[in-house]
């Protein structure tokens, strides 16, 4: 897989602009509060750099990068409700690469994830995909486990009606919102949310909540530790705020899950991307590598590019992060 089957060049560059317009017009003069780590709650930070007028800090106790000082939770809801760039992805960019997702990503991942349950015994019967989007992955699993009860929850009006559509129980709300499925789920997942919402903490704890006693729950997001991000930096298309806010380390997503009421089974990074995007940025803009000739030796060998792409997957270097946990 390349970035460009799942990212569009031309989409994505659309997708960055708008954002970049949306944090000017929606959050330009809004109150803004510094922030303890997202991840572990410590106060000890270093500013790192400011992009899109979005200041973000390194916790130096655990490595995870946040944005910080961060605009009020009503500017984030305003924003996610009424910005272009949020109406762009959900009506133009998803579309456009939805089937391409669907068997490049969204397929094999929920192969992946039926093998993880089976390595841990877990038996799924009840699964809630939080943040379910057009329901394709829970579409995949069904297609694997047809027995198993799905439940969307999706707060987007037009992605919950894309999961009716496609036949499934939905909740239309946040999940924060959600009551009546409390200790309900054998397993609650949750891919590519994290890095968007407002406090991780809370939030963990909703998702452990909505999982039976003894429940599992998975997540999938952004590793600041994953070789993209830290080649990149504030380069990184991966960090567009107003979109992507936090990045945990993979010492903070253990502190993370284990201050959340969670036992973390296993953190893994089985990313495939993380060569490509640094390739790409290498093409398109060269004279930024001048001074690292063994980075651009790498970019330049497609061997060596895919060795060193499964190095990083296999040794938790990708910015691709994956955290599979039981609830206590």
């Amino acid at each position: 897989m390349k970035e460009v089957d799942i990212r569009p060049e031309a989409l994505l560059n659309r997708y960055l602009e708008l954002s970049a317009e949306d944090a000017e017009q929606c959050f330009s003069g809004v109150p803004r509060q510094n922030l303890s780590c997202v991840a572990c709650g410590s106060a000890e930070v270093c500013h790192e750099f400011e992009k899109n007028g979005f200041s973000y800090a390194t916790c130096k106790q655990c490595g995870t990068l946040y944005q910080t000082p961060r605009p009020k939770i009503e500017a984030f809801e305003a924003f996610y409700r009424d910005s272009v760039s949020s109406r762009y992805w959900a009506e133009e960019f998803f579309p456009a690469v939805a089937e391409a997702r669907r068997e490049k990503i969204l397929r094999p991942r929920a192969e992946r994830l039926i093998r993880m349950c089976e390595t841990y015994g877990v038996e799924v019967d009840r699964l809630v995909d939080v943040g379910a989007g057009y329901g394709i992955l829970l579409d995949e699993w069904r297609l694997l486990r047809p027995k198993t009860h799905l439940l969307a929850i999706e707060p987007s009006s037009s992605l919950a009606g894309e999961c009716r559509a496609k036949g499934f129980e939905v909740v239309e709300d946040i999940a924060e919102n959600v009551t009546s499925y409390r200790d309900y789920a054998d397993l609650v997942v949750c891919f590519e949310v994290l890095e968007h919402v407002f406090d991780p903490l809370p939030f963990i704890k909703t998702l452990a909540g909505l999982a039976r006693p003894n429940g599992y729950v998975f997540v999938s997001t952004l590793s600041v530790d994953g070789y993209d991000i830290q080649t990149l930096w504030e380069q990184s298309n991966s960090i567009s705020p107003p979109h992507h806010i936090n990045f945990m380390s993979i010492e903070g997503f253990q502190l993370l899950f284990e201050r959340a009421g969670l036992e973390v089974l296993s953190i893994s990074t089985p990313g495939v991307l993380d060569v490509d995007i640094v390739r790409n940025a290498y093409r398109k803009n060269p004279e930024n590598f001048i001074s690292n000739r063994f980075l651009r030796k790498l970019m330049e060998s497609e061997s060596h590019a895919a060795a060193f792409q499964e190095f990083l997957s296999s040794n938790c270097l990708s910015s691709h992060a994956w955290v599979f946990a039981r609830k206590r």
